[in-house]
């Protein structure tokens, strides 16, 4: 099949959309099917051999789009989180009679409602979310979406990288006072991924802070965070290495859908202290692979923390989240994707 994918963002930015999008080409390309990506510019012109279409910023988006489309004839156009760029593609896929997928990973805010249902759940032949709350959400707003859940890249992200030496001086292992245990925070340092709740754990005896990522919050952050470090975001590359030399992953987002740091944190053997809310809530399981709190108890996130950290057998909850991870891989989650939710190319003419 021919397959423009159409994303607001692509390597070699770190974020959740670009962590789906890269994984879905790569394992496209390695089933043998040829893919056009179109990206927001600057960035790269060719990926593993692909073309990546880069929108100019300073020049009207919809016939840039509309170009990249008409040149590549898709049997497909898959956008993920549609916004400016997907919006455009998607307009002018529907009008066109080509299929189209779309992959909303991103919480639909009430105020935009009205207008993500006509501009994306419209245009879309198959929507899928990522969460199963997210089932619900887009069924409040009158559309139809089916579950579609990502997968882990489960050898790059795994307990055998785990630096002994970053691990020594993240835990203040030559402190007085002894090792500390390694709490970190991967993600977005942004309001609706409930980081400032972070700051609950600001005094709490035994445990070094590594908060990796930026945003707008970083500021808020570092003011209450006076013993934590900052790291700023991580290239896929180093992440690997930092995320396996954790010794937990504390993740406060109420209203996450796809759960990669979750996920990669599990592949790497990370137990996870998460709230009973959003994705979380499907991703971990508690006394399992990690600990789910409750997010309406003001204390509870701390208590959670700090019975995690005080029980000397967490990495057996580690272990087991390791083996969760290796049941669904990329790999996996895209052949999937293929086999049940792209449309059966026509047969050839005799």
């Amino acid at each position: 099949m021919r397959i423009a994918l159409v994303t607001e963002t692509f390597y070699p930015a770190v974020d959740s959309t670009t962590t789906t999008m890269k994984a879905t080409a790569d394992r496209l390309v390695d089933l043998g099917h040829t893919v056009r990506i179109i990206a927001p510019g600057p960035g790269l012109a060719t990926y593993r051999g692909c073309d990546v279409v880069r929108v100019r910023p300073l020049e009207p988006g919809g016939a840039q789009i509309r170009s990249a489309i008409e040149a590549f004839e898709p049997d497909l156009v898959q956008a993920t989180s549609p916004r400016l760029v997907g919006r455009k593609a998607l307009k002018h896929a529907k009008r066109s009679g080509i299929p189209t997928l779309v992959v909303e990973q991103s919480p639909i805010l009430d105020l935009a409602a009205d207008y993500w249902r006509a501009k994306v759940a419209d245009r879309a032949d198959t929507l899928l979310v990522t969460a199963p709350w997210m089932v619900g959400r887009v069924a409040e707003l009158g559309a139809e979406a089916t579950l579609w859940e990502p997968g882990v890249d489960t050898r790059a992200f795994n307990p055998t990288l785990r630096d002994p030496w970053l691990q020594d001086a993240w835990s203040k292992a030559r402190a007085k006072d002894g090792r500390h245990v390694v709490v970190g925070y991967v993600g977005s340092l942004d309001k609706r991924h409930g980081v400032r709740r972070l700051a609950e754990l600001a005094d709490l005896r035994g445990i070094r802070l590594v908060v990796i990522g930026d945003g707008p919050e970083r500021e808020w952050l570092e003011k209450r965070l006076q013993g934590a470090r900052f790291t700023g975001p991580l290239t896929t590359g180093d992440l690997t290495v930092a995320l396996p030399t954790l010794d937990v992953l504390v993740h406060p987002g109420e209203l996450e859908t796809d759960c990669h740091a979750l996920r990669e944190a599990a592949a790497s053997g990370v137990p996870t202290v998460a709230p009973r809310a959003g994705g979380a809530a499907d991703v971990v399981r508690h006394l399992e692979t990690g600990v789910l709190y409750d997010p309406s108890d003001a204390r509870d996130l701390r208590r959670a923390v700090a019975a995690v950290v005080g029980d000397r057998h967490r990495g057996l909850l580690g272990d087991a989240a390791r083996v969760r991870a290796l049941r669904r891989t990329w790999v996996d989650a895209v052949d999937e994707l293929v086999a049940r939710h792209y449309p059966v190319p026509a047969p050839l003419a005799a």
